[in-house]
């Protein structure tokens, strides 16, 4: 294990989420996108939520990442929220394990992957569910395969942590594509 690097807040409305934590607690800007996610499963059903909606943002080297729950569909987004806007939703553990390996060590201990899909170069990610024991998700990622293209993401979040070092308070949300 290295270390967590997320906190991710689950939101009716990512946009409102953003200004709100901008101007009370100062973090910012928000780089907001659309990412497909292909084969998902949600508690042992497939689901489909077209493109998830995301933000990112950083205070100091802790990334700050938002998603919009999906409209009227099931999803481990929505478990959090009771009736609130945003709750916290999990945190990432950067992790040198093999994914299998961190599934496994979790579900040994009592705690199941209960929404799985493929991100973006089909790259396996999971939600670990330890809100009996933390109150919140576990996010697992099969970051050992992210090299070449599937480790673009790695050079967004280095100059999304620059521009928020660099961040003045204006505009608070901002397309991911101004950093390509």
């Amino acid at each position: 294990m290295i270390g967590v690097t997320q906190v991710c807040y689950s939101s009716r409305d990512l946009e409102a989420t953003a200004r709100s934590m901008a101007l009370s607690d100062r973090i910012g800007p928000f780089f907001v996108a659309e990412f497909p996610l292909d084969k998902l499963e949600y508690r042992g059903n497939p689901v489909d939520y077209g493109q998830l909606k995301v933000a990112f943002a950083y205070q100091g080297s802790l990334q700050i990442e938002l998603i919009e729950t999906p409209k009227d569909q099931p999803s481990c987004y929505e478990e959090v929220l009771e009736g609130r806007r945003e709750a916290l939703h999990h945190i990432y553990v950067k992790s040198d394990e093999e994914y299998d390996a961190i599934v496994a060590r979790y579900k040994q201990a009592g705690e199941a992957v209960v929404y799985h899909g493929l991100a973006g170069e089909g790259i396996r990610f999971g939600f670990i569910d330890a809100r009996l024991r933390l109150g919140h998700f576990i996010e697992v990622l099969e970051t050992k395969r992210m090299t070449g293209p599937a480790a673009a993401i790695f050079n967004l979040y280095a100059r999304m942590e620059a521009e928020a070092r660099a961040w003045d308070g204006s505009r608070p949300l901002r397309r991911l594509a101004e950093l390509a």
